[in-house]
């Protein structure tokens, strides 16, 4: 499972500045915008990891930024893509007995909504050497299935108007000032 987004920020008055400076425009918003991808990722991968309680790095491999290329002076656009199936519960710290051979009072997660699964066990399978947290049915032995989280792409998109839209934009505004500069010294020095 994969979703794109695609996020509009605001140039205001430095629109004109880059349009102002010519061929060097595209080239220092382009530049702009992939440090603001990174800097909203960054944002975005704490707020998720802090607010589903998994580790930064779990959240971070799954957000994907395209480069903005040479991108158009009046639109500056950053398109990001988050990936990823539903988390294994083990992921979330996952505690419990292991194998529970019928003892134990199930697994403890950090995970808000599946806290306590009373009748849940961790075991590392035989052959992968995959660990998990898995379940019974209520009917008896089998069917055994693995319990899972949630998956990134649900998590990311109540983000993105309150972490990743405004980091980003603050990012964009100081390195677009910052790169004008340097463009203004380096055509003044010469």
């Amino acid at each position: 499972m994969s979703t794109g987004f695609r996020i509009s920020l605001g140039l205001g008055e430095l629109q004109k500045d880059l349009i102002a400076i010519g061929a060097a425009g595209p080239r220092i918003l382009a530049r702009s915008l992939d440090r603001a991808a990174t800097s909203g990722k960054t944002a975005m991968a704490r707020a998720i990891s802090k607010d589903i309680g998994i580790a930064n790095k779990n959240v971070t491999r799954q957000i994907r930024i395209d480069k903005a290329g040479l991108a158009s002076k009046t639109d500056p656009r950053i398109v990001v893509s988050i990936s990823g199936r539903p988390i294994p519960l083990i992921a979330f710290g996952a505690r419990g007995p292991e194998p529970s051979r019928g003892r134990g009072s199930g697994v403890r997660t950090k995970l808000p909504a599946k806290r306590h699964l009373q009748h849940a066990f961790i075991a590392t399978m035989p052959r992968s050497g995959h660990r998990g947290v898995y379940q019974r049915d209520a009917s008896g032995r089998l069917p055994i299935k693995q319990e899972f989280g949630p998956a990134m792409p649900d998590v990311f998109e109540k983000f993105i108007p309150t972490v990743f839209e405004p980091a980003a934009q603050e990012s964009l505004t100081k390195n677009v000032l910052h790169e004008l500069e340097f463009e203004l010294s380096k055509q003044g020095g010469a």
